[in-house]
Formats: structure tokens, C-alpha cells, sequence
């Protein structure tokens, strides 16, 4: 009964403490999940799910768009108490998130008149010439294989320019930043599908919210089995939360007439 009683006082402390001062969660900006305009504020299904999921806890946001190390500085400063899109050893003894509502979802990018039509697997670039980016920590189908001419080059844009240009072969990059830089920079390219790998992202709480970071989990993981996430992901991005969480990639895109509206929605 003392641990139950304890454990009360706690969250209605921390209740108290939030109603007075809300959390405050900086991230560099990573649309869909997460951005800012100055004409229409924060964005971003990431966005939307924690001020949906902390709202039924009482718990105001504040957010704040900046770079990750601007993000991190304020963190280790004590100004921030959430840092979006992080990892581990950026903040030594801060709460790592374990249940994703990111993903790095990489696409093999080809110049838009290649003969490849579908992605089947890494092999099928054997010999070519790949485009990899300097500061890029690839996941293993793609660090892994070493049968192709690597150029490496310092940003991911020069990369997705080399690639329009035809003087690489396939790029593998982010599907959303690929679709919006392929219609700004008029870049003769296209993605090939399925997806090739997706990476879930973390988010970084500081150890003091240890409480409100489980009871932020327990909601999101109760979102995931009722459906509501991917239910999201569909309307939102034409994607399958549920089939990329599980590495169904070949389930992963939604049907033709949801794709040509995730693409408009994401330029």
C-alpha cells in the first residue's frame, strides 16, 4: 500500500509540476515527423502523437525547432528536457526511447531513366557505381556489401545531383527528403520500390522525467495495438506503420491512388 501511495504522490506531483511548466522537446526539423513554418507553426505526425498522447496525461508541449547540436547544447544546459531523433551516446544517462514513431526509411534512388524498375536486393547493383555519404551510418544490407564502386561524397544532396546527372548509378537515402529535393532541385530521378531498409528513430528524455517517459511508452504502445498509429501513417504518409515495424517492406506503400497522394503531400 506505501508503494502504491508513493507512487501517487509522484505522478500527481509531476502533474502539478507539468500544469505549471510544460515539457519542453527540441528537434531538428525532419518532415513529415516533425517541422516548423513560420505561417503554420509545428507540424508532423510525430507532433501530432505526442501532443495527442501527453494532452491525455494533463501534459502541455512546448516544442522548439533548431539543430541537433543547438538541441543537445540546451539539453546539457538543463533548458530542454526531450531531445528528438537522437542516440544514445549524445547524452550519456538519458531515457532512449524503444518504441519508434520514426523510421529512417531508405529507398534506392536511380537516375530517372534506369533500366531498374523494382529494388529486389543489394546484388543487383553489383558492379555499379553507388553514391554514399560521408557522415551516413548505413544499416547492414547496404554497409555490408562490397561488390560496387563506392563514391563518397560530403552532403546527400551533391549525391542526389551526381545521381541526376548519371554520373553514379543508385543512391540510398531517405524516402520523404528524396521525394521533396527530387521536385524542388528538378532532379531527373526516381525511387525504386520496396523500401531497402527502415531504421527507427529515438527520442531522448532527460532522467529526471523516468516517470512520465514510461507512462509515454505504455500510451503509445496501447496507440500501436489499437490500430491508431498505423491508422495514421496511412492517412497522413500512405504508409503501413504496422508492415514497416515489422520489415514487411513489400507491404509497406500503400495502393497507387494513396501513393500519388502521399507524394503531393510530402513535396
Amino acid at each position: 500500500m506505501q508503494r502504491i501511495l508513493s507512487a501517487l504522490l509522484c505522478y500527481l506531483v509531476a502533474g502539478a509540476v507539468y500544469a505549471a511548466s510544460p515539457l519542453k522537446v527540441c528537434f531538428d526539423d525532419w518532415p513529415p515527423y516533425a517541422g516548423y513554418d513560420a505561417r503554420t507553426g509545428f507540424s508532423g505526425i510525430t507532433v501530432a502523437l505526442m501532443r495527442d498522447l501527453f494532452g491525455s496525461l494533463g501534459i502541455r508541449i512546448h516544442f522548439k525547432s533548431a539543430t541537433q547540436a543547438r538541441c543537445l547544447a540546451e539539453a546539457r544546459q538543463g533548458l530542454t528536457d526531450v531531445v528528438l531523433f537522437s542516440r544514445r551516446e549524445n547524452l550519456p544517462g538519458w531515457r532512449l526511447t524503444e518504441v519508434p514513431t520514426e523510421f529512417w526509411l531508405i529507398g534506392a534512388w536511380v537516375p530517372l531513366n534506369a533500366p531498374q524498375r523494382r529494388f529486389e536486393s543489394i546484388s543487383q547493383f553489383r558492379d555499379m557505381r553507388v553514391g554514399t555519404v560521408r557522415d551516413y551510418i548505413y544499416p547492414a544490407p547496404i554497409a555490408g556489401f562490397r561488390d560496387w564502386r563506392v563514391t563518397q561524397v560530403g552532403d546527400a544532396i551533391d549525391a542526389l545531383r551526381q545521381l541526376s546527372a548519371r554520373r553514379i548509378d543508385v543512391v540510398f537515402d531517405d524516402v520523404f527528403w528524396g521525394q521533396r529535393m527530387a521536385a524542388e532541385k528538378k532532379l531527373r530521378i526516381r525511387m525504386l520500390e520496396p523500401l531497402v531498409a527502415a531504421e527507427p528513430e529515438a527520442h531522448l528524455y532527460h532522467p529526471r522525467h523516468a516517470l512520465l517517459f514510461s507512462q509515454f511508452e505504455s500510451l503509445l504502445n496501447e496507440a500501436i495495438r489499437s490500430g491508431e498509429v498505423d491508422r495514421r501513417y496511412r492517412e497522413s504518409l500512405g504508409l503501413s506503420y504496422d508492415a514497416v515495424r515489422k520489415g514487411h517492406y513489400h507491404q509497406a506503400f500503400l495502393p497507387t491512388e494513396a501513393n500519388s497522394l502521399w507524394s503531393k503531400k510530402v513535396k
